[in-house]
């Protein structure tokens, strides 16, 4: 149930950027070391200029995005909810989803079994040019292969179940999340604006704060708009 009396987390970042842009120029006017004042010229050839590198640069942008398809599919396609049932030991499982988790469990440990192939194995394919697995591309795209390999076993579970009949039935499992939370991306988009103002105003630097510290706040904010979604959809 959406409680009326509570900002969206849209407005609360837009408005956090204006709260920004008044100290950037507060602190200019009194020359605070380090500040740049948002509310001029010059800022506003810079937001011109980088708001689209800024946002589509975005590591949260790319993380939710890979992490909405391959568990959309993940729910959408029944897996999540027979392993849900399994761990908290609801009613048993039909044949045919037993036959499911099967064929969905054989396709997740040969995508296990391919990386560390291509990690550990003979063939230096995507490791790095000394051969180590650390910095190489098979390390940095680590994320992005587990997403696939989700996709892959809740698509394998969704056709053996015959929850999925077509490709139309995995594009709408992909989208399962965007559909569910349609707000978020938007929100993201003003998060990831405010970060970005934040940063340029010289605003951390003059507050003492690190870039660890303001990774932690961008990804905190990141994650605020998603709690908030979920809290809503109750």
């Amino acid at each position: 149930m959406r409680n009326r009396n509570v900002i969206h987390p849209a407005t609360l970042f837009f408005c956090l950027w204006w709260l920004v842009a008044v100290l950037s120029w507060i602190g200019n006017v009194y020359a605070w070391e380090g500040i740049k004042n948002i509310i001029s010229t010059e800022a506003l050839r810079w937001f011109l200029r980088y708001t689209e590198e800024n946002l589509m640069s975005s590591p949260a942008l790319y993380f939710f995005i890979i992490s909405f398809m391959s568990a959309g599919l993940f729910m959408h396609s029944g897996l999540g909810n027979v392993l849900w049932r399994i761990v908290k030991r609801e009613r048993k499982l039909s044949g045919k989803e037993k036959k499911s988790l099967v064929g969905a469990s054989i396709v997740s440990i040969l995508c296990f079994t391919v990386y560390a192939l291509l990690a550990w194995g003979p063939w230096n394919i995507v490791r790095g040019v000394t051969g180590r697995y650390v910095d190489s591309p098979l390390h940095d795209g680590a994320f992005c292969i587990l997403s696939i390999a989700i996709s892959l076993t809740s698509v394998v579970y969704g056709y053996s179940a015959d929850r999925y009949r077509s490709d139309v039935d995995i594009v709408n499992g992909m989208s399962y999340l965007f559909y569910r939370f349609p707000s978020y991306i938007v929100s993201l988009f003003f998060v990831i604006q405010f970060v970005a103002a934040f940063k340029y105003s010289g605003l951390p630097v003059c507050m003492g704060i690190t870039h660890e510290v303001l990774d932690w706040i961008y990804w905190t904010c990141c994650i605020i708009p998603f709690i908030w979604e979920l809290y809503n959809r109750k």
